[in-house]
């Protein structure tokens, strides 16, 4: 066997995880951890994901640029990485069917280094083999109702997918397939009076459904509201808000945050029902304006756990909207949402990508 030096140790962290989106294609989720053990910057090329010897997908240019990070977060990315740092490409691998989700995956990576070192200035090697989950993502029922819920955030572009933790000595993603759902008025506007009062959002004091039927494993109904955009801080034990956990079956739990103070209608140790109202919408904990977050993990606990890949059973695609950066935030009230309906349409088992506006039936 030829040795080579690999400049990049690359491995992933957990599981790939895969479900079907309202797109109509399979999307393959997880994490490539990146570490530089060179003494100098390396400039990542491309990345090719493979399916025995079938490459499967493939990264570069502009598409690798804008699917990798340096860890920790928040730290600016910079062209190369730099020696002695660790990076993640932030992987969402397209397919067609479900079929089409490989047994394993494995990854040729492309890089290149200065002159000057006693080696190629460009390497290849192959790395980060690994299994991908067998199962098809949880199918549950929506946790809203109603007309004109906007998918601000979601896999696999949204705020929450680059949210690793760094808590208890552990690196944890529990975000990773969270959904941020805020409603939009009957004209299509995030909010509809003084955008300082919670009450001017459609958002606020929505129902909040429970999903399937559960066991309550964690609430907490004890914190204030925030004030939007103008949030005081917390800690993180206050970041989730007043919050549901719900244990849908074993290593399955599904997590409601930021609900609105008083209005948490479970206690833990109760049994709920698909469609039981539990809760209502809110801004409590580290929030910067009424929304539901919703996620599906592997543990009861917000952060310390792994996000899963989950799917709804029924909804309605009214069409897309703006990206995140291009929202009024700084007018809610005066500036109507623009809406691609180019997408609308009716789904089954399929989940929510960032952008969609959705209808839940009653």
């Amino acid at each position: 066997m030829t040795e080579q030096f690999t400049p990049i140790l690359m491995s992933v962290p957990t599981t790939p995880g895969w479900f079907t989106g309202s797109d109509g294609s399979v999307h393959l989720v997880y994490e490539v951890a990146l570490l530089n053990a060179f003494p100098v910057d390396v400039t990542l090329q491309k990345l090719e994901v493979l399916d025995g010897s079938a490459v499967i997908a493939t990264l570069e240019g502009d598409a690798l640029s804008a699917a990798w990070s340096l860890q920790p977060l928040g730290v600016p990315r910079p062209d190369a990485l730099p020696p002695s740092t660790a990076g993640v490409i932030w992987m969402d691998v397209v397919l067609d069917e479900p079929g089409d989700v490989p047994d394993t995956v494995d990854h040729r990576l492309t890089v290149s280094v200065p002159p000057g070192l006693p080696v190629p200035e460009q390497i290849t090697s192959t790395g980060g083999a690994t299994t991908a989950a067998p199962t098809a993502a949880v199918v549950i029922s929506p946790p809203l109702e109603g007309d004109g819920w906007f998918a601000i955030g979601s896999c696999c572009d949204g705020p929450h997918r680059r949210a690793f933790q760094p808590i208890d000595n552990g690196q944890y993603l529990a975000q990773r397939f969270a959904i941020d759902f805020n409603r939009l008025s009957a004209d299509d506007r995030l909010a509809t009076g003084d955008p300082s009062l919670n009450e001017s959002w459609p958002t606020y004091d929505q129902p909040v459904l429970a999903v399937a039927d559960a066991t309550v494993i964690r609430a907490a109904d004890e914190f204030p509201d925030q004030v939007p955009d103008a949030p005081e801080p917390v800690t993180i034990d206050e970041a989730d808000g007043n919050y549901v956990i719900l244990e849908l079956s074993d290593g399955v739990f599904a997590f409601y945050a930021h609900l609105k103070p008083g209005s948490v209608d479970v206690r833990v140790g109760d049994t709920v029902t698909a469609g039981q109202e539990i809760a209502r919408t809110g801004n409590s904990g580290s929030s910067t304006g009424p929304h539901l977050h919703f996620q599906v993990m592997d543990r009861p606990s917000a952060l310390v756990a792994n996000g899963l890949p989950y799917v709804f059973d029924r909804f309605d695609v009214v069409g897309r909207g703006p990206a995140l950066a291009d929202l009024p935030t700084a007018d809610p009230q005066g500036v109507a949402i623009t809406i691609d309906t180019s997408t609308a349409g009716s789904r089954t088992d399929e989940l929510p990508l960032g952008r969609d506006i959705l209808d839940f039936a009653g």
